[in-house]
């Protein structure tokens, strides 16, 4: 596959594609970042970051090992909707270094291995990675221990939670990577104080319906950073600009706390 298809395929914004363009990367600095980021991503990291350039690196990097990874998407005859859908990431979060740093590339780098690796698959509105639960839990339903197989439901930045896009993302990910393994999910939009800022019939609040609560972090502060894009000590100093944030920053000004929720799936289309 060539850059340029690439790039299209997920949607890269002309400015960015431009930027790699312009970046020198040898022939034989790929490759030898290739090898370190297969035999020792956190050495990768580290060297990479070094860089004066390092975000637009790992941009470039990461499109490079994408395209290579295509070869395994046809080996293993996954939908080219599938290989697209996961790799359009890629813009998501370029769009995100771009707002927070006016650079085009990537910052929170330590994310796309999953993609790479063929763990983490984009199905439609929401994102699955199969993997081994760092969590031990257990419910009138079933167990799980920490090393047992699971497959983690992501939820990517933009666009609404329509309950109807995400029971579509569902039965994709049931077709695709089956029923037998826990579905879990570890987010602040399963964050239970969120009730107190929504109305009974918002997207969120639909969304965690599908879920039994396991666990509630109150300490994490997620929610403040994806409500307001930063977390500050003093929440009175946090934006106002939608309804949510005015809420939200009235609720942490009163003491409420946005932590964040880890809850197993029940959603199941035949009850």
């Amino acid at each position: 596959m060539r850059q340029q298809e690439f790039y299209q395929g997920i949607c890269l914004m002309s400015e960015a594609v431009e930027a790699l363009e312009n970046l020198s990367v040898s022939e034989r600095e790929y490759r030898e970042a290739r090898q370190l980021f297969w035999q020792n991503r956190g050495k990768f990291y580290r060297q990479t970051k070094k860089l004066p350039d390092f975000r637009s690196r790992f941009l470039y990097y990461f499109c490079r090992l994408a395209q290579e990874a295509y070869a395994d998407y046809q080996k293993r005859r996954i939908p080219d909707e599938i290989y697209w859908n996961t790799f359009s990431d890629l813009t998501l979060w370029c769009s995100n270094c771009w707002e927070k740093f006016g650079e085009y590339g990537i910052d929170q780098y330590d994310w796309f291995f999953r993609h790479i690796s063929l763990t983490l698959f984009g199905l439609g509105r929401l994102q699955f990675e199969r993997l081994a639960s760092p969590w031990e839990f257990a419910d009138e339903v079933r167990s799980i221990q920490k090393g047992d197989s699971i497959i983690c439901i992501h939820i990517p930045q933009g666009g609404k939670l329509v309950k109807e896009e995400v029971v579509e993302s569902l039965e994709k990910a049931f077709a695709f990577l089956g029923r037998e393994i826990p579905y879990l999910c570890h987010s602040w939009l399963l964050y239970p104080g969120l009730c107190h800022l929504l109305e009974e019939d918002s997207h969120i609040l639909q969304f965690q319906r599908l879920f039994t609560l396991l666990s509630v972090d109150e300490e994490e502060r997620q929610g403040e950073e994806r409500i307001f894009g930063q977390v500050l000590d003093n929440p009175i100093q946090y934006s106002q600009y939608t309804t949510l944030q005015r809420k939200a920053r009235q609720y942490l000004m009163e003491g409420g706390r946005l932590g964040s929720g880890i809850g197993r799936l029940m959603y199941d289309k035949k009850g």
